[in-house]
């Protein structure tokens, strides 16, 4: 019997019809806070960050995130060598690659809650610096859309 309701397409009720699909509600922001308080809650990512970022590194990034990633970085839209914010890109991007190397074996850290099929550790980074840049009032936190198209074009 079950191999016939896959040649069919599926299962179907009574009536013929499909079961309804389950769909999230939640928007991409909500998903990406959820995310953040479970690694701001679980880890010590603040408190590390904390430490290794100034309130003037946190500014330009904050900043140029605001501005676009893809607007600033895709060659096919801006000429790189103008832009002035390559090289904010560039220190957000190599930051947190190094910090990444850096707390691999960090035990503050086992309780990482990943996204997706992102790296959990680097969503935790990430999830650390959007939590800072909250508490600031920043209007564009990063989130890992970002940081995947920061990859692509500086990776």
């Amino acid at each position: 019997m079950k191999a016939f309701h896959l040649i069919q397409g599926g299962r179907k009720d009574k009536e013929g019809r499909e079961p309804p699909v389950s769909r999230e509600e939640r928007t991409y922001d909500e998903q990406m806070d959820e995310v953040m308080a479970w690694n701001v809650e679980r880890t010590d990512i603040v408190a590390i960050l904390q430490d290794e970022i100034d309130e003037e590194r946190l500014s330009r990034w904050s900043e140029a995130l605001e501005k676009g990633v893809r607007k600033n970085l895709d060659p096919k839209c801006s000429a790189w060598e103008e832009n002035p914010w390559v090289p904010t890109y560039r220190d957000l991007f190599q930051f947190v690659r190094g910090l990444r190397t850096r707390l691999l074996g960090n035990p503050s850290l086992k309780h990482m809650k990943p996204m997706e099929r992102s790296d959990a550790l680097t969503v935790c980074i990430l999830c650390g610096i959007r939590a800072l840049q909250k508490k600031r009032g920043t209007k564009r936190p990063i989130d890992t859309i970002q940081w995947m198209m920061l990859e692509r074009y500086l990776g």
